[in-house]
């Protein structure tokens, strides 16, 4: 058995934490270039929906990446419409349901077997596909960015690579801690985001007084992906994101099928599991304000148009692990930061 199929889920979860670590430092001596640091390697144990998996975290170039095993046999897509679904996902959540027209004429959304046809025909299709061990960045970054660290806006404080922070920290100070009059600070409030192209971006943590740091080079997809492939790296094709988001889980939404944020007793825990670590240890975007790039420039996931029907399962759909937006990137198309993001891997493959 070569060193790739070792790597497979099925032959991995029977290994001791001993054989796991053996079998893991031969695939950084492989297929990690040898010019990136690899620092704070760990072995741990995740959990979504009943779905675990014990594998490796670690940084590369101080960026956190999680080690996928891979899966010969992983069935991707959906062609079960409304399968799964309650009544609290696919029915009015609200007295008044707002449908666009454009969507009036496609499909009767307060139908069950309409809804069932937006489901599929918005969905990515059903499929047996072979998934390769992969590295994958934990967090997507925004467009051209590289991550730097995180400035605390009330105190002033940074923690992340100061040295290159310093930079333009005074920039940003200016910026978030404006000289204002008494009636000008009560109208004020801090922006969400800010770019200074080809310098800094920043962008502020949910419910936080805290930033993101970020620093920033124009891009196209094209340029993008040139960068990113130095130093072995790659972007996850659409089969390699579904199953970095899903685990192939026979489940619209990686978390489950339950959508009622809202529900006074449960809304907090269903938010918690919208938002946090999936099963491989890896975070995705719900805000629904941006695109993720995938390797091929034709396939975006997630969304940037938010929906407000009053029909959880349209307004959430494109959460769902096998979304398929209608949108196509050009490949000279300057990629913004506040309407992009991007994930790094490494791809294990002979």
């Amino acid at each position: 058995m070569n060193l790739v199929d070792q790597l497979d889920w099925s032959y991995w979860k029977r290994l001791s934490d001993k054989e796991k670590r053996t079998l893991f430092s031969q695939v950084l001596m492989y297929f990690v270039n040898p010019l990136v640091r690899i620092t704070d390697i760990e072995l741990k144990e995740f959990e979504l929906y009943g779905i675990k998996c014990q594998t490796f975290e670690l940084l590369l170039d101080d960026e956190e990446f999680v080690f996928i095993p891979g899966n010969k046999d992983a069935i991707l897509g959906w062609n079960l419409g409304t399968k799964g679904l309650s009544l609290l996902e696919t029915a009015p959540n609200s007295p008044r349901v707002d449908i666009p027209e454009n969507l009036q004429n496609s499909y009767d959304l307060l139908d069950v077997h309409s809804l069932a046809d937006y489901i599929n025909d918005n969905t990515s299709s059903l499929r047996k596909v072979k998934i390769p061990p992969m590295f994958v960045q934990r967090y997507a970054l925004p467009a051209g960015t590289s991550f730097l660290g995180v400035y605390n806006a009330i105190t002033g404080s940074f923690t992340g690579q100061a040295d290159q922070f310093s930079a333009f920290e005074a920039d940003i100070h200016e910026i978030l801690c404006p000289n204002l009059s008494p009636s000008e600070s009560i109208r004020w409030s801090f922006p969400k985001s800010v770019l200074k192209e080809n310098h800094w971006y920043i962008e502020m943590m949910p419910k936080s007084d805290c930033y993101y740091i970020y620093t920033h080079e124009s891009h196209t997809y094209t340029s993008l992906r040139k960068k990113v492939r130095k130093k072995n790296f790659d972007l996850l094709t659409e089969d390699q994101w579904e199953y970095a988001n899903g685990a192939g889980s026979r489940r619209l939404f990686r978390w489950g099928n339950d959508l009622n944020i809202y529900d006074p007793y449960r809304g907090k825990k269903i938010r918690n599991l919208m938002t946090g670590r999936n099963m491989f240890g890896l975070f995705f975007d719900t805000s629904m304000d941006r695109f993720e790039l995938t390797e091929d420039p034709g396939v975006l996931k997630l969304t940037t148009q938010h929906l407000h029907t009053g029909l959880p399962i349209v307004d959430k759909l494109a959460l769902s692990t096998y979304y398929t937006p209608d949108r196509t990137l050009l490949h000279e198309e300057i990629l913004k930061p506040s309407e992009y993001l991007y994930r790094k891997a490494i791809i294990v493959k002979i």
